[in-house]
């Protein structure tokens, strides 16, 4: 794990609207890192990775992402550089095939048609081998899981220098979500940074570095993710 942060988040206020939705929140994440931010429902969090992806301009406050402000960089060139973001929802293309929503990730990071498209193809229906079983099908068709297993995949034939991604686990079964966030620890132990949205405090305390509690637009606790998951009494009164 780098000691160098590979996105700092500094004292961000956002709104939306009218209505003030962050207030005053830090945090960093590191390459080789996984941090997770859990909260109920209304906290901010989709809110701030769309600060972070810079989808929504900050009312005060600073996100550097590799060196770089992020308000400087549209979205998408952001995601080129590497900043990668699985929304709510998945945003899969349902009537395309697994495989050529495979492509889709893989024409962000301009490696179709290469030896490391191959390579990468693989290493994606090695961690999730159900997506090689299902490449030729529609991407609609795929359960629930299979989906969001595809949506990680997608993002990763991205190239992330930084994952992010937004309660993954929303209405899986829990053997679906062990699934996933182990290969996100995977991914953090591989070198790549991850930031993890999760309303299951729990889950995501069990494969994350450190860990912050949003609670109304505020951070309300931070700490590594072994002393937090130590005390979940604690957690459960922060999360209401």
């Amino acid at each position: 794990m780098s000691s160098t942060p590979l996105l700092k988040v500094d004292a961000i206020d956002a709104s939306i609207g009218a209505i003030n939705i962050l207030h005053g929140v830090s945090l960093s994440v590191a390459s080789g890192e996984l941090v997770t931010v859990i909260g109920a429902n209304g906290a901010g969090k989709t809110t701030l990775l769309r600060v972070i992806s810079n989808v929504l301009k900050p009312r005060a406050g600073q996100v550097e992402f590799d060196g770089v402000s992020t308000t400087e960089v549209d979205a998408y060139r952001l995601a080129r550089r590497g900043l990668i973001h699985v929304p709510q929802g998945r945003q899969i293309v349902p009537t395309l095939s697994v495989y050529d929503n495979l492509i889709i990730g893989a024409e962000c990071s301009e490696i179709v048609n290469s030896d490391d498209f191959i390579e990468s193809l693989e290493r994606e229906y090695s961690r999730f081998p159900v997506l090689r079983e299902r490449k030729d099908l529609a991407a609609g068709s795929l359960s629930g899981g299979e989906q969001q297993m595809l949506a990680v995949s997608r993002a990763l034939m991205m190239r992330p220098k930084l994952l992010m991604l937004d309660e993954p686990s929303l209405g899986l079964a829990p053997q679906i979500v062990r699934i996933i966030l182990n290969a996100l620890r995977q991914l953090a132990d591989e070198g790549i940074a991850v930031l993890l949205i999760e309303q299951v405090a729990m889950a995501a305390l069990s494969v994350a570095d450190n860990a912050h509690v949003l609670r109304n637009g505020k951070i309300a606790l931070s700490g590594t993710a072994s002393d937090l998951r130590r005390d979940q009494a604690l957690i459960e009164s922060y999360l209401g």
